[in-house]
């Protein structure tokens, strides 16, 4: 029969292991696009002595986009037009070439919800509530699309908010939630076009946006695609 000290040390050995598991590995799937070529054509019926020419091209890009709220990887197939499909559930996509990567996140981020996602388009010197999705002044934004000059542009944390730029790539809820975050201003110059950056809003969410463009000409406009996890 065990001794009482001899149980204590096993169920604390236990405990121990099961502390230091490591966390499950992070789910990912690629998906491509289905076709590498599609064909357009009138499926309208015609009058006699009418006829179409069908169009058909090759697949010339892929796109992690937003529909509806919700994040949607799309196929260009240039004149021939498009197809397209939402992202897994629950998962972080990016693009690979002319396919996706989608990530679950690990065993610890798999029970994050997302509060809110869409694009935002902020205009020069305006701010944006990565909370809510809103572009606009108030007492709740958490970035600003500051402009110093017509060449010297910041995208700059506010209220509390804070960025972080780390490596610029799809880190997910869980890379956000472990990244080194900063009050300071960041230069666009240092987060072109393709950037996904961590950010914590003035609300204390984890949150991950990615720089889709910067119009041309003065004053500019910022395109930013984002999700904001609860």
């Amino acid at each position: 029969m065990m001794s009482f000290k001899s149980t204590l040390a096993m169920l604390s050995l236990a405990m121990t292991a099961a502390v230091a598991a490591p966390a499950a590995p992070a789910k990912a799937e690629t998906i491509t696009c289905p076709h590498s070529q599609i064909r357009r054509e009138v499926t309208t019926a015609l009058p006699g002595g009418w006829w179409n020419t069908p169009i058909v091209n090759s697949l010339t890009e892929a796109r992690v986009t937003n529909i509806g709220g919700r994040a949607a990887l799309l196929c260009l197939y240039g004149p021939a037009g498009s197809i397209q499909r939402y992202a897994p559930d629950g998962a972080t996509c990016r693009v690979s070439g002319r396919q996706f990567e989608c990530n679950r996140g690990s065993a610890s981020g798999a029970g994050a919800r997302t509060f809110s996602t869409g694009p935002l388009e902020i205009p020069q010197t305006w701010t944006a509530d990565l909370d809510r999705g809103a572009v606009g002044r108030g007492s709740g934004v958490d970035i600003w699309f500051q402009a110093e000059t017509a060449e010297l542009l910041y995208l700059a944390p506010r209220n509390g908010a804070q960025l972080g730029v780390g490596d610029r790539r799809n880190r997910g809820f869980d890379g956000c939630r472990g990244a080194r975050f900063s009050a300071n201003r960041v230069s666009l110059r240092d987060i072109p076009v393709g950037s996904y950056i961590c950010a914590k809003t003035n609300e204390g969410r984890i949150s991950q946006f990615r720089v889709n463009a910067v119009s041309g000409g003065s004053p500019k406009t910022l395109s930013l695609g984002y999700t904001t996890w609860q």
